[in-house]
């Protein structure tokens, strides 16, 4: 169990209760650092780092149409950087005390922003990959669209993530502060910096189909289950 002191050190870091795998593992030991340092020397609002994180996303699409190793694997850093202080401007939110409309509706903007620029520069990338193009361009627009299909019908990304899963396994992952399963952030970690910085482009785009077709399959039968 949680110590008393272990919440009130995650509260005061703004994280949440459970959250996704990615964030958990590979993004929380970089911005929770940031995060203490900006409460101490309040350099930047929230909002701002926002804007820091929408530049960033947009920058990643840029770097990845330029088709080259090294600006993809750039176009990869930069995402990831991007979804680093998109957690940062939250957990620096909730911290600080200053959660708003304004900045919800700013941090959707680069959520958004984000996605958009990595899918197209990808699919740039990929139209010029071979002429004329290949299936691997027709992956990026499987995954594309799955994926806007899922965000659609499940809610993703549009509350803070609260589900729960009872047992050891629940309960196990609960005090690491994971989810029960992965969700679209840990997807599109896979597609757009894990692919992008491996070079393994293409398979990881047929990760993130067959894991979103998961995730649309378990919405569906929840759905089902519950009308």
């Amino acid at each position: 169990m949680t110590s008393v002191a272990a919440t009130e050190k995650t509260v005061g870091e703004g994280r949440k209760k459970l959250d996704y795998w990615w964030t958990v593992l590979a993004t929380d030991p970089v911005s929770v650092p940031i995060v203490r340092f900006l409460t101490r020397r309040r350099w930047l609002t929230p909002d701002q780092v926002t804007i820091v994180a929408l530049v960033l996303g947009l920058a990643s699409g840029v770097l990845m149409s330029f088709g080259s190793r090294s600006a993809v694997l750039a176009g990869g850093i930069a995402f990831y950087l991007a979804f680093v202080f998109d957690c940062v401007d939250g957990k620096l939110a909730r911290a600080l005390g200053t959660t708003s409309a304004r900045g919800a509706g700013l941090d959707a903007l680069a959520d958004g922003g984000r996605r958009a620029s990595a899918t197209l520069g990808l699919a740039v990338y990929l139209w010029n990959h071979e002429t004329p193009p290949t299936q691997e361009f027709w992956f990026l627009m499987v995954y594309a669209v799955l994926a806007y299909y899922f965000i659609e019908i499940s809610g993703a990304e549009k509350k803070e993530p609260a589900r729960k899963l009872a047992g050891r396994w629940g309960s196990a992952l609960a005090r690491r502060r994971l989810l029960p399963t992965p969700g679209m952030p840990d997807v599109q970690a896979i597609v757009f910096i894990i692919g992008p910085v491996t070079g393994y482009v293409v398979p990881a785009l047929q990760v993130g189909i067959v894991m979103v077709v998961i995730a649309i399959l378990m919405t569906v039968v929840r759905r089902l289950r519950t009308s």
